[in-house]
C-alpha cells in the first residue's frame, strides 16, 4: 500500500497479505475448490458437501459470490454497492466475471474534482491504463466524492469530471466516500482499490501512485492472480533524482501565469484607466468617514497585500485575518468563506462593514462626486454619468432610514457609483503581477534554483499530499476545506465559515447574476443547501507570497510557517473542541515532527514579489 509518509512497512505487510490471498483465491471462479472432507470411520455422518463452483458449463452458478461481505482489504465487497453516475446506475455486482478465462482487475479510483493530484491521474488515464501488457485485463471505475468547491458531487459535476478523463471508463458519484474503510490509514487522493473480478475480493490498495508504481502494482497483482512468478519491477523514473513523473508534471504546471482569467461580469476589469483609478481608491482613506481606513490599511503591498495582525483592525476589530489580495484576481471565490463570487463584489463588502471602513454607498458617492468626478466621468461617464446629488443625504446604505426613504431611481444611481468603485478596485487588483520565484525557475528546468533542503521539502510536499489542494500556477484549489484552524472570533466561538454563507449567497445584492453584473449569465452555479462538511470550511489560500503574509489561518492565530506545518501534521488534534468548528477531512494525512520542520523550507521560496 502506497500511503503518504508510511510506505515501507505497510507496503511489505500488504504485499504479503496479497500473495497469500492470491494463492488462496485466484482460481475460485473455475475448478479450484477445497478438498472434500473424507469419512475415516464406517457409519460416520456424511462430510459437508464441497461448495458449489462459481461457474459450470461456462455459466455463472450465482449472480455474486457468497458472503460474508465487507468493505475491507482481503474481503469480498458487498453486492449491494452501487452508485449513480452521469450515464446511469453503476453496480459493483455488474463487474463480477466468474467464468472469465482469467481474472481481471477492477480498479476503483476515488478522487475529487478539487484535487490536483486527482486531476493529473484523470488526464493521464490512458498513460496509466494503456500498457499493452495489461490493458485488456483492467476495468476502471472512477468514484467522485466532491465537486470543485468540495461540496457533495452532483450529476453535472460528475459529467464535468468524466469529460476530463482521457480514456473511456465509468464515472459515478460517491459523496459518502464508500471505500474509505479499505485503507488502513488516511492517505492522499486519488485512492486506488484493486478488485479481483472472479471473486470480488479486494486484493490491494494504493494512494496517488506514480506511473511506474502503478505499472509494478498491476503486473504484480495479475501475476499473483495467475499464479505466475513475480515479474521484474520497473525502475521508477525521477527528475533530478527527486520527483516522479506525475510530481514533475505537477511542478511544471505550477509555473506562474501572468494574467488572471477574464471576468466577463466586469467590463472595466482590464481597462488601464480603471486600474489606475482603482489604485487611487485603494489607498484613499477619505472613503471612510473616520478618515483613517483604506483598503491598503489591511492589504499592505510590502506584506503580499495582507497585514501583520492576527485579526485585522479597521474602525473596529474583525474576526478574521486579512487574506492576501496579490493573487485574488486569479481566485474563483473571494473572502475566507467565499461570500463573494467576483472580485468587484468582494471590493464592495469592506466599505459598508461596520468594523472595517464603517462607510456607506451614499458617503462614497458624495466623495466620488466631490473629489474624483473628472476621473470617474472619463471612465464611466459615457454609460453612467454622475447624477446630481443635491439634496441626497450625506451617508446611508440599505437598512438605514436615510437611504431607504430615497426614490428607487436615486438609490439605483447611487448604487451604480458604488458598483463602479468596486469594479475599479477590482481592475487595480487584476493589474497586479508578481515575479517568478525560485520554484518557477526550478519548474522551468533550472535545477540549481532550489537547494538540497528545499528539494527535500518539495519531495515531502508531494508525499504528504499537499499537492491535493495546493496545485496549479496559484498553488490553490480554490475550494473549501474543514481543517480546524483556531477561531479568531472576538467571542471565541468556533467559526463555521462556508456553511454560514452558502444559504444566502445567491440572493446577495451584488452577486454575479444580479443586474449590477455586466454578464449575469456568466455567474457561477451554486450547489445548495450547504452540506454538513462545509461547517468550519474555509477557502484554500494561495501559497504564493505565503512567507510574507504571516500570521496564518483564517483566525490569524499561527505566527510561523512551522506552526502551520505542525497543525497539519497533527491534523488539528491540538485544537480544543470549542476553538474550531467542523471535522477534519479523511484525506488529510498526519506526519511526524521531522517532516513538520522540513516542510517550511519549500514554502519560504514561494515569494510573490511585485513585478514592475
Amino acid at each position: 500500500m502506497h500511503v503518504r509518509g508510511r510506505r515501507g512497512p505497510v507496503a511489505l505487510a500488504l504485499a504479503a497479505v496479497t500473495v497469500g490471498l492470491a494463492a488462496a483465491c485466484s482460481d475460485a471462479g473455475t475448478d479450484a475448490q477445497p478438498p472434500a472432507t473424507k469419512n475415516v470411520e464406517a457409519g460416520a455422518p456424511d462430510a459437508p458437501a464441497p461448495p458449489r463452483p462459481l461457474c459450470e458449463d461456462g455459466k455463472p452458478t450465482s449472480d455474486y459470490p457468497a458472503g460474508p461481505y465487507e468493505v475491507a482489504l482481503t474481503k469480498t465487497l458487498p453486492p449491494e454497492l452501487a452508485w449513480d453516475g452521469p450515464d446511469g446506475r453503476v453496480r459493483i455486482k455488474d463487474y463480477y466475471e466468474p467464468c472469465a478465462p482469467s481474472s481481471r482487475l477492477l480498479v476503483v479510483r476515488t478522487g475529487a474534482a478539487w484535487c490536483g493530484s486527482c486531476l493529473w491521474h484523470a488526464t493521464h488515464t490512458k498513460r496509466l491504463f494503456g500498457d499493452a501488457r495489461y490493458a485488456s485485463r483492467l476495468l476502471l471505475l472512477d468514484l467522485v466524492v466532491a465537486d470543485r468547491d468540495n461540496m457533495p458531487v452532483t450529476a453535472a459535476a460528475a459529467a464535468e469530471w468524466k469529460a476530463q478523463i482521457d480514456a473511456p471508463g465509468k464515472v459515478a458519484m460517491d459523496s459518502e466516500y464508500t471505500l474509505k474503510s479499505v485503507l488502513s490509514g488516511r492517505s492522499a487522493l486519488p485512492e486506488y482499490v484493486y478488485v479481483d473480478t472472479k471473486t470480488m475480493i479486494v486484493t490491494s490498495v494504493d494512494a496517488d501512485p506514480d506511473p511506474d508504481l502503478f505499472t509494478n502494482k498491476v503486473l504484480l497483482e495479475l501475476a499473483l492472480l495467475d499464479r505466475q512468478p513475480r515479474p521484474p519491477a520497473v525502475e521508477t523514473t525521477r527528475y533530478d533524482d527527486l520527483l516522479t513523473e506525475n510530481e514533475w508534471d505537477m511542478v511544471r504546471d505550477m509555473r506562474l501565469v501572468a494574467a488572471p482569467p477574464p471576468d466577463p461580469t466586469n467590463e472595466y476589469g482590464d481597462l488601464a484607466d480603471a486600474a489606475a483609478f482603482g489604485k487611487v481608491l485603494f489607498e484613499d482613506k477619505g472613503l471612510s468617514p473616520s478618515g483613517t481606513v483604506a483598503c491598503a490599511s489591511c492589504h499592505d503591498a510590502s506584506r503580499a497585500f495582507a497585514d501583520a495582525t492576527a485579526q485585522s483592525t479597521g474602525v473596529g476589530r474583525m474576526d478574521r485575518n486579512s487574506p492576501s489580495v496579490v493573487m485574488a484576481a486569479h481566485a474563483r471565490w473571494q473572502f475566507w468563506d467565499g461570500r463573494a463570487d467576483t472580485l468587484w463584489m468582494q471590493a464592495l463588502g469592506p466599505p459598508e462593514s461596520a468594523v472595517e471602513m464603517g462607510s456607506s454607498r451614499l458617503f462614497i458617492a458624495h466623495q466620488i462626486a466631490s473629489r474624483h468626478a473628472a476621473t470617474y466621468t472619463a471612465i464611466f461617464g459615457s454609460k453612467y454619468p454622475l447624477p446630481d446629488l443635491t439634496g441626497v443625504p450625506p451617508a446611508g446604505k440599505p437598512g438605514d432610514p436615510a437611504y431607504d426613504a430615497l426614490p428607487a431611481a436615486t438609490k439605483d444611481a447611487v448604487t451604480r457609483i458604488y458598483v463602479n468603485v468596486g469594479k475599479s478596485l477590482a481592475a487595480f487588483e487584476r493589474s497586479l503581477r508578481v515575479k517568478p520565484n525560485a520554484l518557477d525557475r526550478y519548474a522551468g528546468g533550472d535545477k540549481t534554483a532550489l537547494g538540497d533542503a528545499e528539494k527535500r521539502a518539495l519531495q515531502a510536499y508531494f508525499k504528504l499530499g499537499c499537492a491535493q489542494c495546493h496545485w496549479g500556477p496559484n498553488l490553490t484549489d480554490d475550494a473549501f476545506h474543514a481543517l480546524r484552524f483556531p477561531t479568531g472570533r472576538q467571542d471565541k466561538a468556533g467559526d463555521r465559515g462556508r456553511f454560514d454563507v452558502l444559504s444566502t449567497l445567491a440572493a446577495q445584492e451584488f452577486v454575479a447574476s444580479s443586474k449590477w453584473s455586466d454578464a449575469p449569465a456568466a455567474a457561477k452555479l451554486l450547489v445548495l443547501p450547504a452540506a454538513p462538511s462545509m461547517i468550519g470550511a474555509f477557502k484554500t489560500p494561495s501559497l504564493r507570497g505565503v512567507a510574507e503574509s504571516a500570521p496564518y489561518g483564517h483566525g490569524g492565530t499561527m505566527k510561523e510557517l512551522a506552526d502551520v506545518a505542525r497543525h497539519y501534521g497533527e491534523r488539528g488534534d491540538a485544537v480544543a473542541a470549542n476553538e474550531a468548528a467542523g471535522t477534519v477531512e479523511e484525506w488529510v494525512p498526519s506526519f511526524d515532527v521531522n517532516v513538520q520542520r522540513e516542510l517550511p523550507n519549500i514554502l519560504r521560496v514561494l515569494k510573490a514579489d511585485l513585478a514592475p
